[in-house]
């Protein structure tokens, strides 16, 4: 575990002075308190898009609209290596008693050279608007399928009901599947914050400054609810990253924000010796820390508000530092107000 500050308000720390926060680790710190009730159901589901997303190269997408009575199943991510074709596919899937949605978004990753390609026939598929994009909608052998691309991603949706051995017809529309597929997209950072804000009763404080080259990663904003037995507190999560869709390739940082509702628990002092670097903002004391891997971290508060800002790039099955510096992160501090 990584270092946490210990000052005066360090019940408001529990989950904020972590320099590496992901979902997967917000959901172990939830059952390492004994949350009751917790939202450990979407945590779960952003944990397992996480791991799947470790296991490809490009951003999964995840649908923001889903019909109701379906309820998540899983989602993977993974690699094909072909004789033709290397492909990362990931993959949503959903259950409504006997039928079954899923979600597809597949990237071609290479294409083997000196390869012949086979004249494909016609396509004779419904022709559908997506969003402005062309999609091809089609029911075979009681299988409902639309098709569609974004950019170098190819997206598909399948619905069908399991009858013993055999697969019939979903009773699931071509309307509800084309506003599917309208919903796997980018959310706007308007968006994704509106979203995160229903889920915590403070307001969530935003910076006029980010650093050069950092965006907005819309898909892994949250705002989270912690409740349980001596520990109740709300969190937001503003993810910024630096880099292209390739998923290896990106730098993290990720901003923060804690409300303790309830506290009974009394926390030891931490006996460590942790070298922080004490950095005013806005007349209140902030604590950098530089670990020894680069990954750097600040803390700091705004009225009952604790909130920090973590640096860090992923390889492999590692986070590391970048080469972000502390007047950069101080700077992104100051402008939240």
């Amino acid at each position: 575990m990584r270092y946490k500050y210990t000052g005066d308000k360090m019940k408001k720390s529990i989950l904020i002075g972590i320099s590496i926060i992901t979902v997967a680790w917000i959901l172990l710190a939830a059952v390492a308190l004994g949350f009751g009730e917790t939202e450990i159901s979407q945590i779960d589901i952003k944990g397992e898009i996480q791991y799947a997303q470790s296991n490809v190269s490009f951003r999964i997408i995840e649908p923001m609209y889903i019909p109701a009575g379906y309820n998540f199943e899983s989602v993977e991510g993974k690699k094909f290596r072909g004789a033709a074709k290397d492909l990362d596919l990931a993959s949503f899937s959903y259950k409504n008693g006997d039928e079954q949605l899923t979600i597809k978004e597949t990237i071609v990753i290479k294409t083997i050279q000196n390869t012949e390609l086979s004249t494909l026939p016609e396509d004779t598929r419904e022709i559908v608007d997506i969003n402005g994009i062309e999609g091809r909608y089609s029911e075979e052998n009681g299988i409902k399928l639309l098709g569609w691309k974004i950019g170098n991603l190819s997206l598909s949706i399948s619905s069908w009901k399991n009858k013993g051995q055999n697969q019939t017809s979903s009773s699931l529309g071509k309307e509800d599947m084309i506003n599917i597929a309208k919903s796997v997209r980018e959310k706007t950072p308007e968006e994704a914050i509106a979203e995160a804000q229903t889920k915590v009763s403070f307001s969530i404080l935003q910076p006029t400054y980010i650093p050069e080259g950092y965006r907005m990663n819309t898909a892994q904003t949250t705002g989270t609810r912690f409740r349980g037995t001596s520990v109740e507190l709300e969190q937001s999560s503003i993810f910024y990253i630096k880099g292209d869709e390739f998923f290896a390739k990106n730098e993290i940082l990720n901003l923060r924000e804690s409300l303790t509702i309830k506290e009974d628990t009394t926390f030891p002092e931490s006996t460590s010796n942790i070298k922080w670097k004490y950095i005013d903002i806005n007349g209140v004391q902030g604590h950098f820390l530089e670990e020894p891997d680069g990954v750097k971290s600040l803390n700091w508060e705004i009225g009952n508000l604790s909130l920090a800002i973590s640096s860090q790039s992923y390889n492999e099955s590692d986070f590391k530092g970048t080469s972000l510096s502390m007047e950069e992160m101080v700077k992104m501090a100051r402008s939240i107000k």
